[in-house]
């Protein structure tokens, strides 16, 4: 009778052990990621059309924030749900899509030249508009290959009459922020 009881004992005692255990707050804590890069650990009250209502850690205040500067908010539950993309893709420095064409003398004041560049659209353009991008976009690219920033148009001229294609041709200088390595060592 001894072992019987002890073991009604242990039973009861293993039954009622997960009442007096606490549960791990961070457990059930939502994640969100705001448009400017922030996140939040937050307990997620309420989402509606316009706006997501949220208590922080250790404060009893809910807080109201709208949607349209959410992110994405990560559930406790590993579930996620995206409200919003990124307003601005991050560009690398050295992208021909950071070069500036310019013909205003005074934007390259005090820049360093890096070399002459100049480009020719492409032989599929359609229109004297698609010409002149075209051939943009191959001086941008000419001006990142050579480490330049900007490029001061020196000469650009558009070619092609009723019936033949449009061709656009630019020359110019492509400029930098930092001397060429030849010159610093001079």
């Amino acid at each position: 009778m001894t072992i019987r009881t002890l073991l009604i004992i242990l039973f009861i005692v293993f039954i009622s052990l997960p009442s007096f255990s606490q549960e791990d707050e961070t457990t059930n804590l939502d994640t969100i990621y705001l448009l400017g890069g922030r996140k939040k650990v937050v307990e997620i009250k309420n989402i509606s059309a316009a706006t997501v209502r949220y208590k922080e850690q250790e404060s009893d205040e809910t807080i109201t924030l709208e949607r349209k500067n959410i992110q994405k908010i990560i559930f406790s539950n590993g579930r996620i749900e995206v409200f919003n993309k990124p307003v601005f893709m991050m560009v690398d420095e050295g992208s021909w899509k950071t070069v500036i064409v310019t013909d205003n003398k005074d934007d390259v004041t005090g820049l360093y030249e890096r070399g002459k560049v100049d480009a020719r659209s492409s032989a599929g353009s359609r229109n004297a508009k698609s010409a002149k991008k075209s051939a943009t976009i191959r001086i941008q690219k000419k001006a990142a290959n050579l480490g330049g920033l900007i490029v001061l148009i020196t000469k650009e001229e558009f070619m092609g009459g009723f019936g033949e294609a449009p061709t656009y041709y630019i020359e110019g200088i492509a400029y930098g922020y930092e001397p060429l390595p030849e010159e610093e060592k001079e």
